[in-house]
C-alpha cells in the first residue's frame, strides 16, 4: 500500500496546509517540504580548485591550468530527499523540473489509517499533482 502522499506547492507557503492537517487531527511531524535551494553544486560540501589534478610540478591540462575554484560535483541531497518520499526513479525528473520552476515538493509519511485523509487535505489545500507512492 502506498503511504507517502506528495503534492506541489506553487510558492512553498504551506501554512494553510498545516492548519488543515491540524484541523483534521493529523500530526505535522511527518510533513516534509523540499525546495530548489535544497541542492547545490559542490564536492563534499566544498569546492575543488584546479590544482586537484595539476600542481606546480605537474603537466598542464587544457582548461584546468587557469586557476580559480570551480564546482566539481552536484550534491545529491536533492535526489536523496525526493527518493526518501518513495518517488520512483522514472518520476524524479518531473519533480526536479518542478523545483527548477520555483515550485516546492510537499510530502507526508502517512499511516494506513490516515493516508486517505491526508490525500484529501492535500487536494483541498490546493496542492497540484497530488499522488501516492
Amino acid at each position: 500500500m502506498s503511504l507517502v502522499v506528495t503534492g506541489l506547492s506553487p510558492d512553498g507557503n504551506i501554512e494553510a496546509l498545516k492548519a488543515a492537517l491540524t484541523a483534521a487531527g493529523i500530526s505535522l511531524d511527518a510533513l516534509q517540504l523540499i525546495s530548489a535551494s535544497d541542492s547545490h553544486e559542490s564536492i563534499s560540501r566544498g569546492l575543488a580548485g584546479s590544482g586537484i589534478i595539476t600542481s606546480d610540478a605537474g603537466t598542464t591540462v587544457p582548461g584546468l591550468g587557469t586557476g580559480g575554484v570551480r564546482p566539481f560535483f552536484r550534491n545529491e541531497s536533492l535526489n536523496d530527499r525526493l527518493g526518501d518520499l518513495e518517488i520512483p526513479d522514472s518520476e524524479l525528473d518531473n519533480y526536479a523540473e518542478a523545483l527548477e520552476r520555483g515550485k516546492s515538493v510537499v510530502g507526508y509519511f502517512a499511516h494506513s489509517d490516515t493516508v486517505d485523509k491526508v490525500e484529501e487535505v492535500f487536494k483541498a489545500a490546493g496542492l497540484a499533482n497530488v499522488r501516492r507512492f
